[in-house]
């Protein structure tokens, strides 16, 4: 029976360390692999020490590499709505199934799940980067369906099933693989001036390898235009909709001892605040509104009027599970591309959003036309949107859950 380490936190030296003891969890004759606590000092590209941020040291680490565990280590670092990081893990040694977690669920903000998809789809593609490197060809299946039809909001929902073979011998690492831990959201303004490298632009010019999602890039001219108006629009309905912004903000994590408490959701360190306004932000409490505001004049006046480059994904039905799962991979390969090109990258996905509260509530379709005329048909729904370009400044690592979290029997 194979055995995986359980990772303990040490003290934090000049590079990453670990002290690990040997351990493994069989149930009903299936090997269930567990990391109890998964802590470890986070000392390599985190924005600050402590259990909280210890995955991103774990996802290479030599006590899981070559294990099943080493492709949940990488998974669990990948782009996810909110930090809501809404996946369960049961992993055996020829094969591991991926749930989405209901229950860390964006209720108004996401009322059918797509985005949740989206963020397993992200889980996916690094878990598939990871395999080789591992030693493991990985075939995944995915669930087939509509998100429409998950009414369930508590427990997990199987979504996907990675099937694993042994290689004869470890493959080596794609540059993809070795960016997952450096890949962060960053929301500082960019530099307008300067447009995302050629050469990483030529690689969205490649197809996504599904005829059924495509990209759509806008720099410039009325397309532009149109982009900037629809995301700043939404932002404004969302923070008008006290159930869509009171969702959005239960999730935030706004001190330390909440980070270490949840290990999840949005944090000051990762706002794209200047100093002062973050040592500000973290000093007084605000009232919502201002809170609210501040947040819509930065996406106006900072993230959309800062960004050379801006983009949609789009698919034939944005509610098709299989769908929005491509998406998700489709995404984090653009962002582990960028974080290797030096460019930043964030998602703004405010008009989808709106689309689904408009489905949820029964009312018009204005999002979803508005979206239509960006994308020239309406048979292209989008379904991500993200903005591109250089920042002088680095972004910060978001909480991570400890693996143990995650893994279910």
């Amino acid at each position: 029976m194979a055995e995986i380490p359980t990772f303990h936190p040490v003290a934090a030296g000049p590079a990453c360390r670990a002290s690990t003891r040997r351990g493994f969890l069989g149930a009903g004759g299936t090997t269930v692999f567990v990391a109890s606590g998964g802590l470890i000092t986070a000392a390599c590209s985190v924005a600050r020490p402590g259990p909280a941020y210890a995955p991103w040291a774990l996802w290479n680490d030599p006590a899981v590499r070559g294990s099943p565990l080493a492709l949940v280590a990488a998974g669990v670092l990948a782009a996810n709505p909110h930090d809501t990081q809404p996946w369960l893990f049961h992993v055996q040694e020829g094969s591991i199934e991926v749930f989405a977690d209901t229950s860390r669920n964006l209720g108004a903000m996401d009322p059918f799940l797509r985005e949740m998809h989206i963020g397993l789809g992200c889980a996916l593609e690094n878990m598939a980067l990871a395999a080789p490197a591992n030693g493991y060809g990985a075939e995944i299946e995915t669930i087939p369906g509509s998100v429409l039809d998950l009414k369930d909001r508590h427990g997990p929902a199987h979504a996907a099933t990675v099937r694993l073979t042994r290689l004869e011998s470890p493959q080596s690492p794609s540059s993809a693989y070795h960016a997952i831990p450096r890949r962060h959201t960053n929301r500082f303004p960019y530099d307008r001036r300067r447009p995302p490298p050629r050469a990483w632009r030529d690689t969205l010019a490649a197809p996504s390898g599904d005829p059924g999602v495509r990209l759509f890039l806008f720099d410039e001219g009325a397309g532009r235009t149109g982009y900037d108006s629809v995301v700043i629009d939404a932002t404004k309905a969302i923070i008008s909709d006290a159930a869509m912004i009171a969702d959005s903000d239960r999730w935030f994590r706004g001190d330390d001892a909440e980070i270490e408490k949840y290990r999840s959701g949005p944090t000051l360190a990762v706002a794209g605040l200047s100093p002062m306004n973050r040592l500000l932000a973290g000093a007084l409490p605000l009232p919502p509104k201002v809170k609210h505001d501040a947040w819509l004049a930065q996406t106006r006046d900072s993230q959309l009027a800062s960004a050379p480059l801006t983009g949609l994904i789009a698919v034939r039905d944005r509610y098709d599970r299989a769908a929005a799962m491509a998406v998700g991979r489709l995404w984090q390969r653009i962002h582990l591309a960028a974080a290797d090109a030096g460019v930043a990258l964030q998602p703004l996905n405010q008009p989808m959003e709106m689309v689904d509260r408009d489905r949820s509530l029964g009312r018009g379709d204005e999002w979803e036309r508005r979206l239509a005329a960006l994308t020239g048909s309406p048979d292209w729904q989008a379904t991500f949107s993200f903005r591109a370009g250089v920042c002088s400044h680095p972004a910060s690592a978001s909480p991570r859950r400890a693996l143990s979290d995650t893994i279910i029997a």
